[in-house]
């Protein structure tokens, strides 16, 4: 808009001009004309902007921790056409995150159409035969070699600082920089940081919710700055760049120490003097070899994602500011989990086993896991661990450290999950091992003309299922009784009929329970009354019919 009103006032100008000229013709004429021109050409100049800063930060622009270097001096133009693209360093928590970041990179620049890319084969085979493995820190004669074996103008590499799944927020950070063959000099550099909120709108719509969706976004955003044709100044960058910065852990609770240690790629010289900053604290950190600087920072006490600046102050005293260029989180949530298993009780020496199915409810990563069976006095009879994701499954076969099985009784699994912050949760299932048959002692009684069945069994008993037959001794069965679960009765009454010879008769109880083990009793009737009766029904049981019997 302020461009096209000086081209509006220019006209303006342009116009009165000659209306002026037109007017008279006098040696004032000339003097007139110049005037004119010197106003026309200060209208159409545009202002000269503000030259840009080489790094963005989120420090204020009026924080006297911040100089950034200014653009003063006019160069050369650099055109490119063709790039190779270096493998890019991962210090992410994805081991994927540097080949998923490397396809969007790929990607978004054929669509724009730029640079013709040179084969990943190529690039690789070059590496691998000048046995270059960090490319982070390859040197300029490396940089000028590649453009000649691989006829390339320039080539881009770069970082993957972040690319991770924090609680329930994203987060995708990438910097890039590309330099020219020719002297291996950095001619653009780049760096964004997107959390999945960056892009949330009323109610939470617009929120990404895909870390690769997030990822596409930060190369499209990073390459949509990216151009075929750069000015070369000496200027335009400083002394040093930022190789990488490590925190550990990343992942912490609030008011915790954490580590810092800072790289720099020296490209004409090293800083004096380098400090973190983590919200309004600032931390100086020391040397400890050329380029490198470390410290220890203080962990905020909210929860969330922290950035973390870099300034370092050149010989020249002048200050260069590296904004998101790590990270801290700080998390004191513990994992929200639940677990399953398929059964309750089971028989070892037959086979039997029990499978857990443990399930992470909250949306958050696992560090370690361990697993610890304990008997009813609390001893651990076995134990295992692992790191990453949970198994999807756990099973137990009721065995123990040396592989024998382990005595009946109860027992409990419990399992514990850590996250990387060592928030700890813990759940458990208490497991019954039962290898006996259950336990039921029969008592037959006569009275008068009634043959009267007592049994007597634990209730807590997990019988499954029970079979009471009254067969003669040919064995064909004369009545039978039977049902599922614990509901068999303790006690019930059987009168004989005139066609039967009691001295003939016996009575067969079955009962299995839910670990498989089987009950079996088999007892004669003694003959001490010969009375007819003619029905039989069952007494003191509740909600069973038996009215034949």
């Amino acid at each position: 808009m302020q461009l096209r009103i000086k081209k509006d006032k220019s006209l303006f100008l342009l116009l009165a001009a000659k209306a002026v000229c037109g007017l008279w013709w006098s040696p004032l004429k000339a003097v007139v004309l110049v005037a004119f021109a010197a106003a026309l050409f200060f209208a159409a100049a545009p202002a000269l902007a503000e030259p840009p800063s080489v790094y963005t930060s989120s420090l204020s622009k009026d924080d006297s921790r911040l100089v950034p270097t200014r653009i003063t001096e006019p160069g050369d133009v650099v055109s490119i056409s063709s790039l190779a693209i270096l493998p890019l360093e991962n210090l992410s928590d994805n081991p994927l995150a540097a080949t998923l970041v490397t396809d969007h990179i790929k990607t978004e620049l054929k669509a724009r159409g730029l640079f013709d890319i040179a084969k990943a084969k190529d690039v690789n085979r070059f590496l691998a035969r000048r046995r270059i493995r960090y490319t982070g820190a390859i040197t300029r004669g490396a940089v000028r070699e590649m453009g000649k074996i691989l006829g390339v103008d320039a080539v881009l590499l770069g970082t993957v600082n972040y690319y991770s799944v924090v609680g329930k927020t994203l987060i995708v950070g990438l910097n890039c920089r590309m330099l020219s063959v020719s002297d291996g000099r950095i001619v653009w550099a780049d760096n964004i940081t997107y959390t999945g909120k960056d892009f949330e709108g009323v109610l939470g719509l617009g929120t990404v919710k895909s870390i690769d969706a997030l990822a596409s976004m930060v190369v499209k955003d990073i390459i949509g700055n990216l151009k075929d044709r750069f000015f070369v100044r000496d200027s335009f960058y400083g002394p040093f760049d930022i190789e990488r910065v490590i925190t550990y852990p990343v992942m912490g609770k609030s008011g915790g120490k954490r580590d810092i240690n800072v790289k720099f790629l020296n490209l004409t010289g090293e800083p004096v003097m380098v400090k973190a900053l983590i919200g309004t604290l600032e931390y100086e950190l020391t040397r400890v070899s050329f380029g490198q600087y470390e410290g220890v920072i203080d962990a905020p006490v909210a929860e969330g994602i922290h950035l973390v600046d870099v300034v370092a102050m050149s010989a020249e005293n002048k200050s260069y500011a590296f904004s998101a260029a790590a990270k801290v989180v700080v998390d004191n949530t513990p994992p929200v989990i639940s677990m399953n298993a398929n059964r309750a009780v089971f028989s070892s020496k037959k086979r039997g086993f029990v499978t857990f199915e443990p399930k992470l409810i909250s949306f958050e990563e696992i560090d370690e896991w361990n697993v610890k069976i304990t008997d009813s006095e609390g001893a651990v009879v076995r134990s295992d661990r692992g790191y990453g994701r949970i198994p999807t499954k756990l099973m137990w076969k009721g065995d123990d450290t040396s592989k024998a099985f382990v005595m009946d009784g109860n027992y409990t699994f419990t399992l514990q999950v850590k996250d990387p912050a060592g928030n700890a949760t813990e759940v458990s299932n208490v497991i019954l091992i039962k290898n006996t048959p259950p336990a039921i002692d029969v008592d037959v009684d006569i009275v008068e003309e009634t043959v009267l069945f007592s049994f007597h069994y634990n209730p807590d008993e997990p019988i499954e299922s029970w079979n009471i037959a009254i067969v003669d001794r040919g064995g064909n069965i004369i009545k039978v009784l039977s049902g599922t679960g614990k509901t068999l009765p303790k006690r019930f009454e059987y009168p004989i009929g005139k066609d039967y010879d009691i001295k003939k008769l016996s009575f067969k109880v079955e009962a299995k329970d839910v670990a498989g083990n089987k009950f079996e009793m088999t007892k004669t009737i003694p003959s001490l009354f010969a009375n007819k009766v003619p029905f039989a029904g069952l007494k003191g049981v509740k909600n069973v019919l038996w009215d034949d019997f």
